[in-house]
């Protein structure tokens, strides 16, 4: 048993309540979201100690600076603790909660780990940032233009036909907004090219870039993506794990599922679990890499098989659930043991 000091961390004062190995709370207080304060509090605590905080936009930071203070960094998952504090919540009742479902051992951690790819991760942040602000551009311009009733396609993008477009408007305010933010776009266009480059160079340093090049599908913008989110495939012991991770796993519901027969016997019932769709807690850039790779094979490399499960389902979901599935476990496989990809280890029937 370790002692506990959970942390609810805020942006700049965060409550700390340290907990003793017997569960008896010894203090309880407010502390600046410094690493200096916090390392001060946590070295009055003794050894073995144990520090508990939730995930969110300051965990990496924490998680890097507190390894060597504490004997385990534990970083929680919020979306299983969303009533921390019950009817009255406050962060002196969140800190003391959170120790004591730590205490329970109720919580359940994230993963942090992989310094080495922290360069990657922030550059794939960038990347998508500027592809969201890229797309939300775009979509108001054609807003400006579609409010009008002019119909322009993708000549609003870019910077000569945009200038011949706007003539069709009828006031100028309507074209002094669209030449504004035209010039955002267009310098919004340049730095997501540039942060491309810079994400791309990161990711050709890990030993996986190559290895999932090489897979029908992926290119250089999913592999980024994929090797920053899975940062240690090791860790993912079952294919059944990475499916839940990246939101592939189907939840079931079921109840009452036992029955006693005429001689007494207790026997589980003879039917299936009701199925209530993907699991709704998982990683959403992995999420998206995925499905959008396993759609582009569908109509491509592997558009025989997906054929094939489209005439047994008859539905066109499960058919491209069941090639995201593939490809994942494919991917995950390579990860792990830098194998060469081979189609016909993938389907063995080809």
């Amino acid at each position: 048993m370790m002692n506990i000091i959970a942390i609810d961390v805020a942006s700049e004062v965060s409550s700390v309540c340290i907990l003793s190995r017997s569960g008896k709370v010894q203090f309880e207080d407010r502390v600046p979201t410094k690493i200096s304060a916090l390392k001060r509090v946590l070295k009055e605590v003794a050894r073995p100690r144990q520090v508990v905080f939730e995930e969110g936009t300051q965990a990496s930071w924490l998680w890097s600076e507190l390894q060597g203070v504490c004997d385990d960094v534990f970083v929680c998952d919020p979306r299983q603790n969303r009533n921390l504090s019950g009817q009255f919540k406050s962060d002196r009742n969140d800190a003391r909660n959170l120790a004591l479902q730590a205490k329970s051992d109720n919580l359940k951690r994230v993963w942090h780990g992989g310094q080495e790819l922290q360069s990657l991760k922030e550059s794939v942040r960038a990347y998508q940032c500027l592809t969201e602000a890229n797309t939300r551009l775009k979509n108001q311009l054609k807003a400006v233009f579609r409010g009008c009733g002019v119909a322009v396609g993708q000549q609003a993008y870019a910077t000569k036909s945009r200038e011949k477009v706007i003539r069709e408007l009828r006031f100028s305010a309507q074209r002094e907004r669209v030449l504004r933010l035209g010039a955002v776009l267009d310098e919004v266009t340049v730095q997501r090219a540039e942060a491309l480059k810079t994400m791309v160079k990161y990711a050709r340093k890990n030993k996986m870039y190559k290895p999932l090049r090489q897979i029908d599908g992926i290119g250089p913008i999913f592999s980024a993506m994929f090797i920053s989110e899975v940062g240690d495939p090791r860790r993912f012991r079952t294919r059944s794990q990475f499916w839940s991770y990246a939101g592939l796993a189907i939840m079931t519901d079921d109840t009452a599922e036992y029955e006693i027969k005429k001689n007494g016997r207790i026997v589980r019932k003879d039917r299936a679990a009701k199925t209530r769709g993907l699991v709704r807690a998982y990683n959403r850039t992995l999420k998206y890499v995925l499905k959008q790779a396993a759609m582009t094979l569908s109509r491509s490399k592997w558009r025989t098989q997906y054929t094939a499960l489209l005439g047994r389902s008859k539905n066109a979901n499960n058919a491209q659930l069941t090639l995201a599935r593939k490809l994942a476990c494919v991917m995950l496989h390579i990860a792990k043991t830098e194998e060469k990809y081979d189609v016909a280890k993938v389907f063995k029937a080809q």
